[in-house]
């Protein structure tokens, strides 16, 4: 019988909460990935969705689990597995200036024990020119079977960012 492993474990939970979410109308599924890495021996599994009234504004939630995490569960030399866990903010803009407002509420939020980065992308073409704006909170904890209700509470934190961005 297949044991499922952490990673298999969190990806199930966070998929049916986000779903559970999108069939409510609370927000809208507009991507999904799960990619099994056979050059590194990774898992990579992430979830995007916009709020269902302000699709400006998109967020992606990514778990995965290293070599080192997935080896050491599968051959049970690590006590306690995990994921690591990243939430992205992306808007396309017309203008660089980014969100100073926003930026602020993921640091008040998450930035004290988690590294926030704001990454700027201009595109242009021969007749237009975007601005695409990628907050990213990259979460140093590592979550195991024993985090649900934190990681759960991310997705939770998230749905409500995104709420206040598009009512700002």
């Amino acid at each position: 019988m297949f044991d499922p492993t952490v990673f298999d474990n969190l990806k199930v939970v966070i998929e049916g909460y986000i779903y559970d979410l999108d069939l409510e109308k609370e927000l809208s599924v507009t991507n999904r990935s799960d990619i099994v890495d056979l050059a590194t021996m990774s898992r990579r599994y992430s979830l995007t969705f916009v709020s269902s009234q302000f699709r400006k504004t998109y967020v992606t939630i990514e778990i995965s689990m290293d070599q080192e995490q997935l080896a050491g569960e599968l051959l049970q030399t690590i006590t306690e597995p995990g994921c690591h866990v990243v939430v992205s903010f992306v808007e396309e803009a017309r203008s660089q200036d980014y969100d100073e407002l926003f930026y602020r509420k993921l640091k008040k939020c998450w930035g004290n024990s988690h590294n926030i980065h704001l990454i700027l992308m201009k595109e242009k073409t021969n007749t237009t020119t975007k601005y695409i704006h990628n907050f990213n909170v990259d979460f140093i904890n590592s979550f195991g079977e024993n985090n649900l209700e934190k990681l759960l509470n991310i997705v939770d934190q998230s749905i409500s960012l995104l709420k206040q961005k598009s009512e700002s």
